[in-house]
């Protein structure tokens, strides 16, 4: 649907993909370079991962925590990612897309305003949302593949490389977002300016949820 705020550049990634799909004179090499780099433009191109990934941001308690967060998500989406890509787990976009927009306004709210409650603010409890919310992304990300047919002589790697893209992208989310983010922690106005960033994120994504439920 072209209302929903990723079209765009899902249009263009599935474009590339199939592009690239029918290419059968590329080497392997060119292949998976190819997939790695749709895998960056994908993530960067989506306006809710990119969301999701700085919500978890918003609230620096230290480098390990970040740490621990990133890595969760980036574990749970693989897993749903490599698992979707070859068919194995499916579920319908109707329920993906806006569950993956409400999983923003969530994270967004229990890290700025519930951080320390239990279990939603705490860190393990952190740690299971980020992993059960991670594997919803990852199945929108395998959305994207499963509609085109890859060869099977080059799935495998075509699959791998498109999920190390999406890595290097989530990894260049959090290298421009974190140090901006550390070095303001301390000045006064940041709680404010924190808390107005997620109000803005929890509109977005309860927005684009309805959207995606209603269109």
């Amino acid at each position: 649907d072209t209302q929903t705020p990723d079209f765009a550049s899902q249009f263009r990634d599935g474009a590339e993909i199939l592009r690239i799909a029918k290419n059968q004179d590329t080497s392997f090499f060119d292949n998976f370079f190819d997939f790695w780099k749709l895998g960056i433009g994908h993530i960067l191109g989506g306006a809710d991962h990119v969301l999701f990934v700085l919500s978890l941001l918003l609230v620096f308690v230290s480098w390990r925590e970040i740490l621990k967060l990133t890595a969760t998500f980036t574990v749970a989406h693989s897993i749903t990612l490599i698992l979707g890509g070859q068919g194995i787990v499916t579920l319908s976009p109707r329920v993906v897309e806006p569950f993956i927009a409400f999983s923003i306004a969530y994270v967004a709210f229990t890290s700025v305003f519930m951080a320390g409650k239990k279990f939603v603010g705490e860190s393990r409890g952190k740690l299971a949302m980020v992993f059960f919310f991670g594997l919803f992304h990852g199945l929108g990300f395998a959305g994207l593949l499963a509609e085109i047919q890859v060869p099977a002589d080059t799935f495998i790697s075509s699959l791998f490389a498109f999920n190390i893209g999406i890595e290097f992208g989530q990894i260049f989310i959090v290298l421009c977002a974190l140090p901006l983010i550390y070095f303001c922690k301390e000045k006064s106005w940041y709680g404010h300016a924190v808390k107005g960033a997620a109000i803005l994120v929890i509109a977005l994504g309860l927005f684009w949820g309805l959207q995606r439920i209603f269109e």
